[in-house]
């Protein structure tokens, strides 16, 4: 993914920025200071005619500060209304309802100084309450939860808690959704935590344990990636990523982009190059090709420019080599064997660490 901010500087620029096709629309003017903005369905900038755009936001957008200030609606590709709002010169503020496709609320919030406070409800598509949420100025209690049948396992925030979140595009279990399981104690996780992957109606597999202790996660086990962390990776409670919006951040409308193979990438390379010494580093560029098949397997990698430092390049070309997979080109809907032409860039970032991105993939023949 082209990871990078592109905060409106003007809105005649955004208008007139072209990526990767001539013309790309973003947003139209509709009258005085209010625009549709588009989306694809996580929140960021897709061009009008993409294919990945999902949300038609209608708001007002202060010139002066690039941020939205008034009430706002957001629509999908159906004409129904899936969230609506107010915001004080970009600062969320008052009563937010999400609605579901079938129109049912999904949940609604007040939010105060940008976050949400008090009790927060959720809802099923059938319209059964799912949980009732307690936010705090410093954690976010689950108070009640419900089974789709309305079986209730958390009661006054002691119970038992299972809730499925759907990963957000590539990720390196191969999931669709994941699920997390275990006890809820005054309203916070506690004791041995399972997290298992699935698609939609397909059998679980485990991928962690997590263990907590009065909400703080103690110690984990990724089962999939053989390694230990201590900083949580797996959300429990529904979340929607509507104020990712607020940045104005743009994809290319290709798929590498929108499903995040791309930010998959660059934030892999990233982390290999934390104990990297980054003391004379400034910028650097490369860019590789390979050859894949219908599967998407990579052949050889050919490097078309290295970095300048010899030592930086060997990492580079080991970690480059790892990458056993990439999506497969697509023609006419079919997968096509093909060669893709890879394209990064490498900076010190405000940490004094060696950040990649944006990782760009051209294919020479399919999509």
């Amino acid at each position: 993914m082209k990871k990078f901010l592109f905060i409106l500087s003007s809105l005649i620029l955004l208008l007139n920025f072209a990526f990767g096709q001539e013309k790309a629309i973003y947003y139209e003017k509709l009258d005085s200071n209010m625009f549709r903005f588009y989306f694809d369905k996580n929140y960021y900038l897709a061009d009008k005619s993409c294919e990945f755009k999902s949300i038609e936001r209608v708001a007002t957008l202060n010139p002066k500060t690039q941020k939205f200030d008034g009430a706002f609606k957001d629509f999908n590709n159906n004409g129904r209304l899936i969230l609506e709002g107010t915001y004080i010169d970009g600062s969320k503020e008052g009563p937010f309802k999400a609605y579901h496709p079938n129109g049912i609320v999904k949940w609604e919030a007040i939010f105060k100084n940008d976050m949400p406070m008090g009790n927060v409800i959720h809802r099923y598509p059938s319209d059964k309450v799912a949980m009732e949420l307690l936010y705090t100025d410093s954690v976010i209690l689950i108070q009640d939860f419900w089974l789709p049948d309305g079986t209730q396992k958390v009661k006054n925030g002691e119970g038992n808690y299972s809730f499925s979140i759907p990963f957000e595009g590539y990720n390196q279990y191969g999931f669709e959704y994941y699920l997390g399981k275990g006890k809820i104690k005054n309203g916070k996780q506690d004791g041995n935590w399972q997290i298992l992957g699935h698609d939609r109606g397909g059998k679980e597999t485990l991928i962690a344990i997590e263990k907590y202790q009065n909400g703080n996660l103690l110690i984990a086990e990724d089962y999939f990636l053989d390694n230990n962390y201590r900083n949580s990776k797996f959300g429990i409670i529904p979340y929607d990523n509507f104020s990712r919006g607020e940045f104005l951040t743009f994809k290319a409308c290709n798929f590498d982009d929108f499903s995040n193979f791309n930010m998959l990438i660059s934030k892999e390379l990233t982390n290999s190059m934390i104990l990297i010494s980054a003391e004379n580093f400034t910028e650097e560029s490369f860019e590789y090709k390979t050859k894949l098949d219908k599967e998407g397997n990579p052949s050889k990698v050919d490097f078309i420019k290295k970095t300048s430092s010899e030592n930086l390049n060997n990492i580079l070309e080991q970690l480059i080599a790892d990458i056993s997979f990439y999506y497969p080109s697509l023609e006419n809907g079919k997968p096509i064997a093909d060669m893709i032409t890879v394209t990064g860039k490498m900076y010190k970032n405000s940490e004094g660490k060696i950040e990649v991105l944006p990782i760009i993939i051209h294919r020479e023949k399919g999509q």
